[in-house]
């Protein structure tokens, strides 16, 4: 269990090399830590065959086996025995320096037992045996395998594992599977109850395809309880501390190992740099991995390349709030393999914005302050454009009458209703009136809604008022609705009619209605109407344009009864078509009025006249007079032909 590349060491620095433990020999020292030295080991075949034996004999057999190849020697052993031993096994064995009974022995054999607890993972080096020196049926003393010469020393046999990669010259595929795989042994080991605190590179060994996880010295076990860490006190490495084990080891959970494992992950994918490494001394980097101030630098700042999903995952792992880090290493693990999968590792929920912006103004200084100098300006410019709207009280009441147009329009379009009401009709027009005085660009925008809102009220709105029978049109309105509608539409405040039951409006006076405007150079218009005997000629129907105080065409009756239809274009009269209709007082007339064309309709019976009606996008205002005594039974007037003449009875 030690780094490949490490050189041969003196007798002096491993002086147990030669040494027999157990059934091993040490045979090369591997390397030094805080609670002891690890040498590489084997089997020792000779002292297996005569650990028995007494004296001389003991000397010649052992001279025998030992003139023997190895492959023999476990071939004997494994007879002797009668287990197999293998000739080409490699051990490594890790030999505590601390004497029975002191804090050390103790942390010793806690590593021991945590070791062995977790061993039967694929991602973790396995530890075969463990002998606590303390005499009391450890290896060496069951078996009495070493003469009891290190009898009272304490150590584990694991197995021998070498780091064959250098972590600092891996690539990024490379370093996140080696972490994926250690991810999910510390998994493992925080099910159980066990937090590493020391994860570093230099505890991860094996090879990139197989990493093995190693050195539980300082690993904190729930089921312990022996206080050997003190509150207050920091162990592990302090480059891949988390900020609570640099404040208080004994506070620290699994989320202190995301911590460590995401600075290992960093270090892998960035050639060998570390979070903190910028800060000159341990105290400046401990204070800075304390403080949630200090901001590490991100991989992009040593690595302009590097992958963003991928540091967001490490920004993640390595929160200074062990609330805001991944909350298990399988989260960990599944953003790892969504990015491995070249799946998108969003920004939200993994880097704090504050965060982010220091990051920005460090890479990017430049770029940062010319953004906000842009953002400035731009802020400014749009402050002396809108803030003057916002604190003028006319244009925001202005605003809120033209939305509740606008929301009204919207129903008309979709059929909900045929027109808008009085009020919204009564405040429509002051807004023209009120907007039309108003001279500049202040109030522009407001001025070209209004446009837009007249031209699709001309486009849309329609007087649907029949009282007599079954309409013409579906969806009748009843009779009150449509008599509030014909008053809506004709502007008219104390009309001069009264309800006759339900068969139409009597006039009790002369009564003009002028309704409109109407469509944009379309207007259909059907009119049936009870008159009373002697007052007929004073009926009239007119279709005339609203923008220009002439008549395209009119229905009259004359004194001889005679319905007679009067045609003008440019003003002149163009011609009168007189049609006879019955001697009853009912009389039904239409006019379909276009920019190419003039239809009439008495009855069922329609004529066709060659003349121009309206101008192009000029719309329509529609005259009825009514003697009294006459009796309205319908008015429909919509802004395009609805091919309803053909419909009407």
């Amino acid at each position: 269990m030690a780094e490949a590349g490490k050189s041969k060491d003196t007798d002096n620095e491993y002086p147990l090399v030669g040494e027999t433990m157990g059934m091993w020999r040490l045979v090369r020292g591997l390397g030094k830590g805080g609670m002891g030295e690890v040498y590489g080991a084997e089997y020792d075949y000779a002292h297996l065959l005569t650990v028995k034996l007494a004296g001389a004999q003991r000397d010649l057999v052992r001279r025998e086996v030992e003139s023997l190849p190895r492959d023999q020697q476990a071939r004997i052993a494994t007879h002797y025995l009668g287990t197999h031993v293998p000739p080409d096994a490699q051990f490594a064995i890790k030999v505590c320096n601390a004497r029975v009974g002191t804090s050390g022995h103790r942390r010793f054999l806690q590593e021991a037992e945590v070791a062995q607890k977790l061993g039967d993972h694929p991602y973790i080096v396995t530890v075969h045996a463990v002998h606590s020196g303390n005499d009391d049926g450890g290896i060496g003393s069951r078996l009495e395998l070493d003469g009891g010469r290190h009898r009272n020393t304490a150590y584990m046999v694991m197995d021998l594992a070498v780091r064959e990669y250098r972590h600092d010259r891996l690539a990024v595929p490379q370093a996140v599977h080696i972490v994926r795989c250690i991810a999910n042994a510390l998994d493992h080991a925080h099910a159980k109850g066990v937090v590493h605190r020391d994860l570093k590179p230099e505890n991860i060994l094996g090879t990139i395809e197989h990493p093995l996880l190693t050195d539980f010295g300082i690993a904190k076990d729930s089921e312990h309880s022996e206080g050997l860490t003190r509150t207050g006190q920091i162990i592990g490495t302090l480059d891949y501390m988390s900020p609570e084990q640099a404040t208080d080891a004994k506070r620290v959970d699994h989320r202190s190992d995301i911590y460590s494992l995401g600075v290992v992950l960093y270090e892998m994918t960035t050639q060998g740099q570390l979070p903190y490494s910028h800060k000159q001394d341990r105290e400046s980097c401990l204070a800075a991995i304390r403080s949630e101030r200090s901001e590490p630098k991100w991989p992009r700042e040593h690595m302009p390349d590097y992958p963003v999903g991928l540091e967001r995952i490490v920004l993640k792992a390595m929160a200074h709030r062990m609330e805001e880090r991944y909350q298990s290493m399988a989260e960990f693990v599944a953003d790892l393999d969504r990015f491995t999968r070249g799946e998108w590792i969003t920004f939200w929920g993994r880097v704090r914005v504050k965060g982010w912006i220091r990051f920005c103004l460090r890479a990017f200084p430049k770029a940062v302050w010319a953004t906000v100098a842009a953002m400035l300006i731009g802020a400014g410019i749009l402050a002396w454009l809108y803030v003057p709207r916002l604190f003028d009280q006319q244009r925001n009441t202005w605003m809120a009458s033209l939305d509740r147009i606008e929301r009204s329009l919207d129903d008309i379009q979709k059929r909900k209703a045929r027109q808008l009401g009085r009020d919204e009709r009564r405040t429509f027009d002051e807004l023209r009136r009120d907007l039309g005085f108003q001279r500049g660009d202040r109030y522009t925008d407001l001025q070209m809604r209004v446009d837009r809102l007249g031209r699709g009220l001309l486009e849309s709105s329609r007087l649907e008022a029949w009282f007599g029978g079954a309409a013409p049109w579906p969806d009748a309105l009843p009779f009150d609705q449509a008599k509030s509608d014909l008053q809506v539409a004709a502007r008219v405040e104390n009309p001069a009619w009264y309800a006759q039951g339900t068969d139409g409006l009597l006039m009790h006076d002369w009564q003009t209605l002028t309704i409109g405007p109407y469509g944009q150079g379309s207007c259909y218009v059907l009119c049936r109407v009870d008159l009373p005997p002697g007052a007929a000629d004073r009926f009239r129907l007119e279709v005339r344009e609203a923008e220009d105080p002439r008549h395209v065409a009119a229905w009259t009756i004359d004194q001889s009864h005679m319905l007679a239809l009067s045609l003008r274009e440019d003003l002149r009269p163009v011609q009168t078509i007189r049609r006879e209709v019955p001697r009853s007082t009912r009389v039904q007339v239409a006019l379909h009025v276009t920019p190419t064309a003039i239809r009439s309709w008495v009855g069922t019976s329609e004529l066709r006249h060659g003349l121009p009606g309206l101008r192009e996008g000029s719309p329509a205002l529609v005259q009825l007079d009514l003697p009294k005594g006459a009796v309205l039974v319908g008015l429909g007037i919509w802004p395009k032909g609805p091919g309803i003449a053909t419909a009407t009875p």
